[in-house]
């Protein structure tokens, strides 16, 4: 019971990132960012993924998803909303801070002993890389 807990703080973490990414890109949307939308959307979609993978998970390991982000979309809410009043820049490096904090969280829970072999490998396979894709993505919006 106690890794359907930890694959469900990872899918609190991924419900909030797409939750953050979708008002990103409704803002930018609204300035005719197109650059900006051309790197967020992939994000996006990256983060709606990894919430059904992870949704489809626990679901295998006997547990009922949530679809609630909790704490962490409340949080994420209030820091975008004051990113927004301090411009593009302010709102990338809190997507950039979200995507470090999502990396340590999954990399953490790779290395989990409790963790499911499958959902480990998942992880490592494809979470941890397309966090740090993100994180890359980012940083060349940012410095660009």
């Amino acid at each position: 019971m106690a890794s359907i807990d930890k694959v469900e703080k990872l899918l609190k973490n991924e419900l909030a990132a797409a939750e953050t990414y979708h008002k990103a890109l409704e803002k930018f949307e609204e300035e005719n960012q197109r650059r900006e939308i051309v790197y967020l959307e992939p994000i996006y979609e990256e983060h709606t993924e990894a919430v059904s993978e992870l949704q489809e998970k626990i679901q295998q390991m006997g547990g009922t998803p949530t679809s609630d982000s909790g704490l962490w979309g409340s949080w994420s809410e209030a820091v975008m909303s004051g990113a927004e009043l301090l411009g593009k820049d302010a709102m990338l490096n809190a997507l950039l801070a979200g995507e470090k904090s999502g990396l340590d969280d999954y990399e953490q829970a790779a290395q989990d002993p409790e963790m499911p072999t499958e959902v480990s490998a998942l992880i490592q396979a494809k979470f941890v890389a397309s966090q740090q894709e993100n994180i890359r993505a980012l940083n060349r919006l940012l410095s660009g």
